[in-house]
């Protein structure tokens, strides 16, 4: 993990709350993880432990038993100890229910340059490299279905999301339905956590406080994004595409859109800000406004941040800072929803990527309440949309087809599968707005399956993209063959 900046962020872990049946799902249990002592790598100080009383938190409040919540803090060195932790964990899970497995630690890049990463296990004695098949055969045998959350550099390449993308990396995960897999970044990415000096628990990834907001540790799950008072585990992935712009959470899963997460019942956490809401994070050179709103639940000043991605990383040294304008003669926004629209004009060119960060500022210490990755494209532009990948994908291969889409500016790109007939087998992608990436590509995986986790028929299928490039809508599509 890599330091970003300095942030107070108060935590209050209750295990009092009885237990209640996940939504539409048998009982979930979860095994939280966390290696921070290391021989051959920095410490990670108490980055993790904040971490793990985060995704605590936010798992108590959706009502998990205290008893089907397990944690080990610094205690992991082996993967035989992973194993017995994972195996003491959900040692009575049943085909109907939820097993999450967290996981923070460091993730290595292999020296042979193959694009692989393993997991470091690490009690500060004993350290030990764990590959991604290792990993797969501790949770293979468990029943049910299986939630993977690896929050971890380069994660990403467990599941083959990394650079270079040759030859192509066969992950175990991808033959097992009942296996979904999320990570915190691409194999090219390092992931960041924020520090504090007065938190005893430590410093927090944004990744997991993102996870946590999203799942209404704060009030409303900041992930239900159909307002059904549900979060499917496609909603979260897609939440954090925004919610964590300094990187590039991955998704491996058959059936994301029908897999419902525990969401919070009651606001265990509380932030002086909260319920935020954005307009679009895709504006125009022309009219680089951002509408968003928030509700102030104690009064509280309020500080923007925001950091330009510039050379090919965030330029957090040159971030710029300034205040919202106050309402009253102690500089404070008092309690109430408030709505606000900010006009960026940082960027030297006419298109590129911003980080917001809003704080809620209290006796000189900085409380982070809300992300958002922003991008802005040209007002007019000459951009083309392209898809490109294989022409065929065989269920045999073990493999997914990588899908690239880019247009060589920031877009919001709806991608779907469609059979010989146009009907809709799977969406890939519903607006979703590129990352910073070179030709700001989104890179889209499709492992042959359908909406509801069944591997599609040998035949013909069609890949649609479409997105709106310089006031025009753009649409393109590519045929490819499904084999046996």
């Amino acid at each position: 993990m890599r330091s970003g900046i300095r942030i107070l962020l108060a935590f209050a872990l209750v295990w009092a709350l009885s237990f209640a049946p996940a939504l539409a799902q048998g009982r979930t249990r979860a095994l939280l993880v966390a290696c921070s002592e290391f021989v051959s790598q920095v410490d990670l100080g108490s980055a993790t432990s904040g971490n793990l009383h985060i995704i605590g938190s936010a798992l108590i409040s959706a009502e998990v038993s205290p008893g089907d919540l397990s944690i080990e803090d610094g205690t992991i060195g082996t993967v035989a100890a992973l194993r017995d932790a994972v195996e003491n964990a959900f040692l009575e899970s049943s085909e109907d229910d939820l097993s999450i497995l967290y996981l923070c630690t460091h993730g290595i890049l292999s020296s042979a340059d193959d694009g692989e990463v393993y997991l470091l296990l690490g009690d500060g004695e004993t350290e030990t490299p764990m590959s991604a098949e290792q990993l797969y055969a501790l949770i293979r045998e468990v029943q049910g279905q299986k939630l993977l959350i690896i929050d971890a550099c380069h994660a990403g390449a467990l599941i083959g999301r990394s650079i270079p993308e040759e030859p192509p990396f066969l992950s175990p995960f991808l033959s097992d339905s009942s296996v979904h897999v999320l990570t915190s970044s691409r194999g090219d990415e390092s992931s960041w956590y924020y520090d504090s000096d007065h938190l005893a628990s430590g410093a927090v990834s944004y990744f997991a406080s993102a996870i946590a907001s999203g799942l209404g540790l704060y009030g409303i799950p900041e992930a239900d994004l159909s307002g059904d008072g549900c979060v499917t585990l496609a909603e979260l992935h897609h939440y954090l595409n925004t919610a964590v712009p300094s990187s590039t959470s991955q998704l491996l899963s058959g059936s994301a859109e029908t897999l419902l997460l525990p969401v919070a019942r009651s606001s265990m956490l509380s932030r002086p800000l909260s319920g935020f809401s954005y307009g679009s994070s895709l504006l125009t050179a022309g009219s680089p406004t951002l509408d968003f709103s928030f509700t102030v639940t104690k009064d509280t000043a309020v500080q923007y941040r925001l950091v330009e991605y510039a050379d090919g990383r965030w330029d957090w040294e040159n971030a710029q800072t300034f205040m919202d304008e106050s309402e009253n003669s102690a500089a404070l926004l008092p309690a109430g929803r408030r709505h606000r629209s900010l006009t960026l004009d940082l960027l030297p060119e006419e298109s590129g990527y911003l980080m917001l960060q809003v704080f809620s500022v209290s006796d000189d210490s900085l409380i982070l309440c809300s992300e958002r990755l922003i991008a802005v494209q040209p007002l007019v532009s000459t951009g083309v949309l392209h898809v490109e990948c294989r022409d065929t994908l065989n269920h045999s291969d073990r493999q997914e087809l990588t899908i690239s889409v880019s247009a060589g500016v920031p877009i919001e790109a709806t991608v779907s599968i469609l059979d010989s007939e146009g009907r809709l087998i799977r969406r890939l992608a519903a607006s979703q707005m590129t990352h910073p990436s070179p030709e700001s590509t989104l890179l889209l995986y499709w492992d042959g399956r359908s909406e509801s986790g069944e591997s599609v028929l040998p035949g013909q299928y069609t890949i649609a993209a479409e997105a709106r490039i310089g006031g025009t809508r753009q649409k393109v599509t590519q045929t490819i063959a499904v084999g046996p």
